[in-house]
């Protein structure tokens, strides 16, 4: 939603109409001609929960409108300044309560502050450095603890327990129809098996040092391997072999419904298809260093770029093509089944959405260092926060 600020003007006296943050104006006025400057008063306006911005730019009276759109990542006319900075399209700067506009661009009216309507809670407590996490159908969490070597629960209602011990350092984790979680176990090289009694055992071994897990609808485990770069497969009967090379340092890993797996190549900036059969090839590449991934139901692929902080999209036909910002270090993925897109960033303790149309905007706030992300069928958006050693529960 939109909250409207009313902008007092200074000093311009030649200004047909102010820019209007946060609500709606005329278009006929611009702000910004010949590198003149520009004094607004902000002093009896409030900014609390805002996401992102729209603004209509052009380079010469008149145009069609051009849009240009920012993710804010601090509620503060501060974080409008540096949003607004992103798009490189003038100067702007805040001293207290005050906003000064200078640029050679057109800058229309309608610059519009889009709030966050979403609200973040703890939901519940964890394990040392949350990585990996689901949710189940009746709404428990569970989350992979890479600094514990444990898996821990929490029910809808926060209540938090050590579900099972598992292998050395765990990142990935997904489970099974019928209940059973597995997770990758990076400092071990196996995957663990964990049934819905917490009974846990090693289901097989991976090559070095994986990090994403994926299965398929026979039961079949499949990890990414980041030192080794290549694909494991395990069987329910715990046969492990390599089922294909990769690109440079794999971390995510998803799988379509043939059965393809796709894989986040870190160091290499592409991802990798697989087929059951084996062959490996280069669909497409990305931002800088991906780490999360996930698909759509048309098979189109989207990576979490790390160092880009962007989202890419790669269709079947291997187009590439940037979906969207994040905020800052994107690490994980996920879609809901409008195919809006969801990160946990890392950097900056938040989650992002981005609509199919590539509009982003802060979806909510987490705890500390957000490594994992799920969604349930309402929406709800789960993060695990490493840094903080809990789980952020984010409803729309």
């Amino acid at each position: 939603m939109a909250e409207s600020i009313n902008l007092n003007v200074f000093n311009n006296t030649t200004l047909p109409q102010p820019i209007n943050i946060m609500g709606t104006t005329v278009p006929q006025g611009f702000a910004n001609i010949s590198n003149d400057l520009y004094e607004y008063d902000l002093s009896t306006e409030s900014f609390t929960n805002l996401a992102s911005l729209s603004i209509l730019i052009a380079t010469s009276p008149n145009p069609t409108f051009i849009p240009y759109t920012a993710t804010i990542q601090t509620s503060s006319i501060s974080g409008v300044v540096d949003a607004l900075n992103t798009l490189f399209k003038g100067i702007f700067l805040n001293s207290g309560t005050t906003l000064y506009v200078s640029g050679s661009d057109f800058i229309y009216g309608n610059l519009v502050i889009n709030q966050s309507t979403s609200s973040s809670i703890i939901l519940g407590t964890t394990g040392s450095s949350p990585f990996g996490i689901i949710i189940d159908a009746s709404g428990n969490v569970y989350t992979a603890n890479f600094g514990s070597n444990d898996i821990s629960e929490i029910t809808p209602y926060g209540v938090s327990t050590i579900f099972a011990t598992i292998g050395n350092l765990p990142r990935g984790m997904t489970f099974d129809s019928s209940g059973n979680i597995y997770t990758a176990n990076g400092g071990s090289n196996n995957v663990s098996k964990i049934t819905p009694l917490g009974v846990s055992t090693i289901l097989g071994t991976t090559g070095n040092q994986p990090n994403g897990i994926t299965i398929d609808a026979s039961g079949n485990i499949y990890t990414a391997n980041a030192l080794s770069n290549n694909v494991s497969k395990i069987t329910p009967l715990g046969v492990s072999t390599i089922l294909g090379t990769t690109g440079t340092q794999p971390y995510g890993i998803t799988i379509d419904s043939l059965g393809n797996i796709y894989t986040a190549n870190n160091v290499s900036s592409n991802v990798s298809k697989i087929t059951p059969l084996g062959v490996s090839t280069i669909l497409g590449t990305t931002g800088a260093q991906p780490v999360g991934i996930t698909i759509d139901s048309s098979g189109n692929i989207y990576t979490a770029n790390n160092n880009s902080d962007n989202v890419s999209k790669i269709t079947p036909l291997g187009v590439s093509t940037i979906l969207g910002t994040t905020g800052n270090n994107p690490y994980a993925i996920t879609i809901d089944s409008a195919g809006n897109i969801y990160t946990a960033n890392s950097g900056s303790d938040n989650v992002s959405k981005i609509t199919p149309l590539g509009v982003s905007t802060i979806f909510g706030t987490t705890g500390s260092v957000p490594q994992g992300i799920t969604i349930d069928a309402s929406g709800n958006i789960y993060t695990s926060n490493a840094g903080s050693d809990n789980v952020s529960k984010i409803t729309p």
